[in-house]
């Protein structure tokens, strides 16, 4: 059975059916359905907003504000001077600098929100970006991608992500590069290609699924590098600057939170919680560091860190805790760790 729309944004608003939710994991099962989903996906962000306006609450008010305007107190006026100064006066020229210092620090201090858009995701929302060169952008929640307001496409195709992103760039006519700034030591160099990229704070990430991209990193105590990918490359920068690079890797696997989609292959369980708190930005703890070594294997789908973490304690016998914001996963015999 194929979803409808109207199925999918059902689903989308979260009033799904347990029934409608399974025929809707089966049919993203098809790589063929997963371009149309996430096309839907785009068309329903854009038709429900996250911020709807009260206008007639603020009407209301701007009406009370004409029916009972605030008295304002009088202004004193100061009396001129009898012998106004000179212009050169030392006290005006005073102001005049500090005034220019003022609004020099101002522009220093707030340069980013004037040359930049920052376009930034909730622990609970994946986006999709159309950039103004064409380029595409599937942002993961938890996330952050920084372009210029100004000269995008022209001077530059230049952006900046903290986070997890898919992008699937535009090949234009003048053969203007797109550089992703991932981390002070990676940038990611392409022409045209469908790549994702993790920029975390412990490591950044880069893997490869058409195209060609070439990569810009330095690492301890060596000059910047450039290493070349091809299609099927895996790519990783640790904390500490070190590259590793994996050949001929399964792409599909990566990236699966652009549908949705949590894929583990002899995951360990230390590793499935650490990506919970990367990918939902919330606390995940185990309560006996041995269930560190069980491991996992399988296709989960989710839309939420809790719908990810009861699904977890459900296929592995785990007792799940919900405590100060903090999920906690533990056996069924033994008593939660505590803060």
């Amino acid at each position: 059975m194929e979803p409808t729309k109207e199925l999918l944004f059902t689903y989308f608003a979260g009033q799904a059916t347990s029934v409608q939710q399974k025929v809707i994991g089966e049919w993203l099962t098809r790589p063929t359905s997963r371009e149309t989903y996430f096309q839907w996906l785009d068309e329903w962000e854009r038709s429900f907003p996250q911020y709807a306006p009260d206008f007639a609450h603020h009407l209301d008010q701007f009406r009370q504000r004409l029916d009972n305007p605030d008295e304002t107190p009088a202004r004193l006026i100061r009396p001129l001077p009898q012998e106004p100064r000179p212009f050169w006066h030392p006290g005006r020229w005073l102001i005049a600098a500090s005034l220019t210092f003022i609004l020099l620090a101002g522009g220093w201090f707030f340069r980013e929100p004037l040359f930049y858009q920052t376009i930034t995701t909730n622990a609970y929302q994946l986006r999709s970006l159309s950039l103004p060169d064409g380029s595409t952008v599937a942002l993961n929640s938890n996330s952050s991608l920084q372009l210029p307001r100004m000269g995008y496409g022209w001077f530059s195709r230049r952006v900046a992500l903290k986070g997890d992103a898919v992008f699937d760039v535009k090949h234009l006519s003048t053969h203007q590069p797109f550089v992703v700034q991932a981390t002070d030591g990676l940038e990611v160099e392409v022409l045209g290609t469908e790549f994702s990229v993790r920029s975390r704070a412990a490591h950044a990430e880069v893997v490869l699924k058409r195209g060609k991209v070439n990569l810009h990193y330095k690492t301890a105590n060596q000059p910047a590098q450039n290493l070349l990918m091809k299609p099927g490359d895996w790519a990783r920068l640790d904390e500490k600057g070190a590259l590793s690079l994996q050949q001929q890797a399964d792409t599909n696997r990566f990236a699966h939170w652009r549908y949705r989609l949590f894929s583990f292959n002899n995951t360990s369980l230390r590793e499935v919680v650490r990506q919970i708190r990367a990918v939902f930005g919330v606390n995940a703890q185990l309560a006996d560091p041995a269930l560190a070594r069980r491991t996992l294997t399988g296709t989960i789908r989710a839309g939420s860190s809790d719908e990810l973490a009861e699904a977890l304690a459900e296929l592995l016998d785990l007792k799940l805790s919900h405590r100060d914001q903090n999920l906690i996963f533990s056996t069924p015999t033994e008593i939660p760790i505590t803060q």
